[in-house]
């Protein structure tokens, strides 16, 4: 099986009625099992203007992937800067 990259991912994009702008969204499941897109901000679902885009897009729009690192991968723990080793 193949690993997904992020250029290949789609990210969408909506008009939060509760937040008043264009947001980025993600995906949520409905007591039925129906599919909804729910707003990053303050979890409202969002069903206007929903667009898909890409990964380069999303600092356009006011966000950024963020690569996640674990102890010993130069960051957290392994560099130093895990709370718990702060005193």
């Amino acid at each position: 099986m193949a690993t997904p990259s992020i250029g290949e991912a789609e990210f969408f994009f909506g008009t939060c009625e509760a937040c008043g702008k264009r947001v980025l969204t993600y995906t949520d499941f409905g007591p039925e099992g129906a599919e909804l897109r729910r707003c990053l901000g303050c979890e409202m679902v969002v069903t206007d203007s929903l667009e898909a885009t890409t990964a380069v897009e999303l600092q356009a729009n006011g966000y950024a992937i963020v690569e996640a690192r674990a102890c010993g991968d130069g960051g957290g723990c392994g560099a130093g800067t895990c709370g718990a080793l702060k005193r």
